[in-house]
């Protein structure tokens, strides 16, 4: 391996992985980025940027374009069977379900992926992830998989980084004794985000309707073409664990629609874009807690270390923070690469553990979905009294202050 400048390879690249190859490409680091994704996606739902991603995206020159580029969703609407508004939580406030800034994920990816394309020291490969890996003395021997063709080519790297997702398939080649499937923590919710054409009554504010069975349906304002649109179950249910295990689309569709055809509001709209969009995902939501996050010269980050699920609404933000705590880790620490995972670790663990908790004590899902047609209108009245009151600007703030960021420029 090369004494001058080090080779990292980064497994993932969605929203931590651009991140993390920013800040080494500008310090000098040779970095390969792996995506499992042929192209660059345009898949994906509204994330929120909030808390010290702001900061770092902003230290990344973004953050403008980044509000440019942002939904600018007014705030959420409560709305009953006929679609009459109960209730309106305004943008911005402290507890408020809509965030100050909210951004489709696929555009927020193609403004990180414009920053980490100026940098000619990071190569982006669509397409590939890793089949397999050596740990060796001083280095990694990285099995790098071709996709479509199934080709394979041995190379080798200073630092693995895996950030493939909660489901990752390189923490297993990692953390071998980590039982993948156990720590992957079900919080026996069921969700489908999805695309729909827009209408007129979708801006500006998004729109939330709640069901008997502790089922939900959400419309999100995009722009004038799309909205967003979720449908959900807080509750376990053994089909949809068994179509998700599945990974047959058309029987997770199938099943969410025999849930929520006919069930008031718009859901029947909701039903019929989700048989005609591509734009779909399905999940059974989760964490993910391991003991360790990293082996050697190979560490975790994101979602594949510490996933908090979106009922916490902080994947995107830690996946933004962990990457530049972990880039600041490695380019101060230089060749002692554990003690730079470990101080890494030690950084960002406390952190994680503030923000993965569940709202409410855990109940947040159930409290969020009541199960009967009374626990519903006694949820609208609540809401009521918040929005009328306008006691919604007094809720605790969730943000996550981290104590003191790096500098890194």
């Amino acid at each position: 391996m090369s004494q001058n400048q080090k080779r990292v390879l980064i497994v993932g690249g969605g929203v931590a992985g651009p991140v993390l190859a920013y800040w080494l490409g500008k310090n000098d680091y040779s970095v390969v980025v792996l995506e499992r994704s042929k192209e660059q996606t345009e898949l994906g739902q509204v994330i929120d940027i909030e808390g010290p991603s702001q900061e770092i995206v902003s230290r990344m020159g973004l953050l403008h374009a980044i509000r440019d580029a942002s939904t600018h969703e007014e705030g959420v609407t409560i709305v009953d069977e006929q679609g009459r508004g109960i209730a309106t939580l305004p943008a911005g406030q402290a507890g408020g379900a809509t965030k100050e800034i909210e951004i489709m994920r696929p555009r927020l990816h193609r403004l990180l992926l414009g920053a980490v394309k100026g940098l000619g020291n990071v190569e982006y490969r669509f397409g590939h992830t890793v089949a397999g890996l050596e740990k060796l003395e001083g280095y990694v021997r990285v099995e790098v998989l071709d996709i479509a063709t199934g080709a394979t080519k041995k190379e080798d790297y200073d630092i693995v980084v895996a950030c493939d997702g909660f489901r990752s398939r390189t923490r297993d080649l990692i953390l071998p004794d980590s039982k993948s499937q156990a720590c992957i923590k079900s919080l026996e919710v069921f969700i489908a985000f999805f695309e729909v054409p827009t209408e007129p009554q979708d801006r500006p504010y998004s729109r939330l309707y709640n069901q008997p069975g502790r089922r939900i349906a959400v419309i999100k304002p995009i722009n004038d073409t799309i909205s967003s649109a979720y449908i959900g179950v807080a509750k376990f249910d053994q089909e949809l664990h068994d179509v998700r295990e599945s990974r047959d689309v058309q029987k997770q569709k199938e099943a969410m629609a025999r849930r929520f055809r006919g069930t008031g509001w718009e859901t029947d709209r909701l039903v019929d874009a989700m048989f005609k969009t591509e734009n779909f995902y399905f999940e059974e939501i989760s964490q993910i807690k391991v003991d360790t996050w990293s082996d050697g010269r190979c560490v975790l980050l994101g979602d594949t270390a510490w996933c908090p699920s979106p009922l916490t609404g902080q994947g995107t933000n830690t996946a933004i923070l962990g990457a530049y705590v972990l880039a600041d880790s490695i380019i101060r620490n230089g060749n002692d690469v554990e003690k730079a995972f470990r101080e890494y670790e030690g950084n960002m663990r406390p952190y994680v553990n503030k923000i993965q908790p569940i709202p409410l004590g855990g109940y947040a899902p159930k409290l969020v979905n009541p199960d009967s047609a009374w626990g519903i209108w006694v949820q609208r009245s609540l809401f009521w009294c918040i929005s009328n009151s306008g006691f919604s600007k007094y809720l605790p703030d969730n943000v996550v202050k981290y104590e003191k960021l790096p500098d890194l420029y």
